[in-house]
């Protein structure tokens, strides 16, 4: 059980380390509380689906030209 609870904290910390970050350009109150709110809403689906995101990210950015 110990293996199955480290293996999902390290898949939510790699979603996290690639997707949960505000969109450009960064504003100077980024890390107020209600911001974070909103930030955390909207890059969740992205981090709990990180290897479907990162796959549509890589599509997009090496698709044909």
């Amino acid at each position: 059980m110990e293996i199955l609870v480290t293996a999902a904290l390290v898949y939510l910390a790699i979603g996290a380390a690639f997707f949960a970050h505000p969109a450009s350009p960064a504003r100077p109150d980024d890390f107020d509380s209600r911001n974070q709110i909103d930030v955390f809403r909207t890059t969740l689906p992205d981090v709990l689906m990180w290897p479907v995101s990162l796959w549509r990210f890589g599509r997009r950015c090496l698709g044909p030209d």
